[in-house]
């Protein structure tokens, strides 16, 4: 009862200084923590599907929203924004606004910059696949294709995506080693894609929905053959199958052609530094003479620019020998 008598005594100033004390504690709160306006990222979700036909081609991942609050709650701040794929045309540089969501704390989104989508044609793409090899030295690609299937066929590759995107895009697989055998047989070979003579890379391209491809990889078959090695070899002498007559000697030996031209396989071909003449007897000559012999060929793969060779043997006869004194 004492308690009510206290209240209803001057009870207009007792509520004219409740009031202002909650007025001051609200003051001193606010000065520790005054509202501010601050721009973060927010991250967009883009929802549903595109209509049937068309892809979302390299959308942003985020955009800029502007959110007031204290310090406190832009700190706490997850600031995010969608976008119903479903409701948008086709086109180039339609200009969205996401729709923003905080889910963070009490900071409160004013305003979100508006975004530039490009809505295209989902197109369906077959490429032929070029098979790039390289050949060892001394052979040559004669044929190079993909295949994949079951049977086996000549493949192609499929691909989905945005219609700008797969212009004048081209798709290629890489034999790893160069080709050394009549036949080379790769599984397993990645199908890679260029436009314009440079690497582009599908699987690095944002979409919505995905682009896709198939197969990813195929088998690479090359057919090869050995190409032909041409060399310039010496022509060597042999030993005299018999010496000249007592009493002379070879004084020097001409060959004519001194160098040979040999075309081959390079396995064959590719070992033969000099090829050695057949052995001829000087038995009975006492001065120059010329062989007309054949060049060994060794192997029958391995054609020459000349199959005979001239040998000049130059003979002289023993100096005289004076006796000593």
């Amino acid at each position: 009862m004492a308690v009510v008598q206290w209240l209803l005594i001057d009870w207009k100033l007792k509520a004219l200084s409740l009031g202002l004390t909650v007025l001051l504690l609200g003051a001193v709160s606010f000065s520790d923590s005054p509202v501010q306006a601050a721009t973060v990222n927010a991250h967009i979700s883009y929802d549903n599907t595109p209509r049937t036909g068309l892809v979302l081609n390299d959308p942003p991942a985020t955009t800029k929203a502007t959110i007031i609050g204290t310090a406190a709650q832009i700190r706490t701040a997850v600031i995010t924004a969608d976008i119903d794929l479903s409701k948008l045309p086709k086109g180039t540089a339609i200009a969205v606004t996401p729709v923003p969501n905080n889910t963070g704390s009490g900071a409160r989104v004013t305003s979100i910059s508006p975004v530039t989508l490009d809505m295209e044609d989902y197109v369906t793409k077959a490429l032929d696949i070029d098979v790039r090899a390289s050949a060892a030295q001394g052979w040559q690609i004669t044929s190079a294709q993909s295949v994949c299937g079951s049977p086996p066929g000549v493949c192609q590759v499929t691909v989905i995506g945005p219609a700008a995107v797969l212009k004048d895009i081209a798709a290629y697989a890489i034999v790893d080693s160069p080709v050394n055998a009549n036949s080379r047989e790769q599984l397993a070979t990645l199908i890679k894609f260029e436009r314009g003579g440079s690497v582009f890379d599908l699987g690095s391209t944002t979409t919505i929905p995905a682009i896709t491809w198939s197969p990813q990889t195929v088998t690479a078959i090359v057919q090869a053959k050995q190409g032909t090695l041409t060399i310039q070899v010496a022509l060597v002498d042999a030993l005299p199958a018999a010496p000249p007559p007592a009493g002379y000697h070879v004084t020097a030996v001409v060959i004519t052609p001194q160098l040979i031209t040999l075309s081959g396989a390079p396995d064959v071909v590719g070992g033969i530094q000099s090829i050695t003449l057949s052995a001829v007897s000087l038995a009975s000559f006492t001065s120059d003479h010329t062989f007309s012999v054949r060049i060994p060929q060794g192997d029958n793969r391995i054609r020459m620019s000349t199959t005979t060779a001239q040998i000049t043997y130059k003979i002289a006869r023993n100096p005289a020998v004076n006796p000593s004194p």
